[in-house]
């Protein structure tokens, strides 16, 4: 495992499992508040796409995060959009009482979910350094252009599952 996908494992940690070290790294601030916005603004459609994989089984999260990427249109909020949908796959698992190692088994797929499908389109801009970057303190226009993609990768997870 290299840097980059070592990094998408420690995101899917501590994002997941909603850890923060006192002292966490730009990339792990950068998903919370932005995770945090994308959760506010998709939430009804984040929600029935979780409702649809009420199991949490991997095959049918595999399933849901291949549709997310499956126009090959790659974007920073795509990549924390799949991260947000684990992350509330493992809140509906806590509520179902589910134990620790399944909230694990989560953290652990989302990151190297990421780190195999997504670790070339990384590199490409190099690094996660790109990811805060992106997501930099009031840059309309850097939003607006990761937000779009996702957008129409929301509307086609919701259509899917009616």
């Amino acid at each position: 495992m290299g840097k980059l996908g070592k990094t998408a494992w420690e995101l899917g940690r501590n994002f997941v499992n909603g850890k923060c070290k006192s002292q966490p790294s730009p990339y792990i601030k950068t998903l919370y508040r932005v995770g945090k916005e994308i959760d506010e603004k998709f939430e009804t459609a984040l929600n029935e796409m979780v409702n649809h994989v009420r199991q949490c089984d991997k095959e049918t999260i595999k399933a849901t995060l291949d549709a997310m990427f499956e126009d090959g249109l790659y974007s920073w909020g795509i990549i924390v959009m799949a991260y947000v949908f684990i992350r509330k796959c493992a809140q509906r698992s806590r509520e179902q009482g589910k134990d620790k190692d399944t909230i694990e088994q989560l953290a652990q797929f989302v990151g190297e979910y990421v780190e195999d499908r997504c670790t070339q389109w990384i590199e490409q801009r190099e690094g996660w350094d790109d990811f805060c970057q992106t997501f930099m303190k009031n840059t309309r226009n850097s939003r607006a252009t990761a937000i779009k993609p996702m957008v129409i990768a929301v509307v086609t997870m919701t259509l899917a599952y009616k």
